[in-house]
């Protein structure tokens, strides 16, 4: 049987509650419910590993701290805004920076990146980014 992804959704709203089901229809996933409000919440998240934790934009973001994202490596934190049909994704990829040179690189690579897919957006519309 194949590994499925796991994904823990954080948040006790009604929209929380149908992405939790919505998720869980997916045979690749695994998706796991929790309530911000259990005691063992922040527990409960770094026991199960997960690739990734969905939370409602409009509430505080899940209680993750930098080590977690350290110990678990490629975590991302996706906020999602049923209203506006907005997903936000945090990821814990790291990268070695042994210098001043390589922070700037980095920079200049994800800013790129991030022109690129907002002109792509953009094309036709005449809102293009310029640099």
């Amino acid at each position: 049987m194949e590994k499925r992804t796991r994904v823990i959704v954080y948040g006790s709203s009604l929209n929380m509650a149908g992405v939790a089901v919505s998720l869980k229809a997916d045979s690749n996933l695994e998706a796991m419910w929790i309530d911000p409000h259990s005691p063992n919440c922040r527990q409960y998240l770094y026991e199960h590993n997960p690739a990734a934790i969905v939370y409602d934009l409009s509430d505080p973001p899940p209680d993750v701290d930098i080590q977690l994202l350290r110990e678990q490596p490629g975590v991302m934190l996706i906020g999602v805004d049923p209203d506006s049909d907005e997903m936000l994704v945090f990821s814990s990829r790291s990268q070695q920076a042994l210098s001043m040179s390589d922070l700037v690189s980095t920079i200049r690579q994800l800013s790129a990146r991030t022109l690129q897919q907002l002109n792509g957006q953009n094309a036709g519309t005449g809102k293009g980014v310029e640099t």
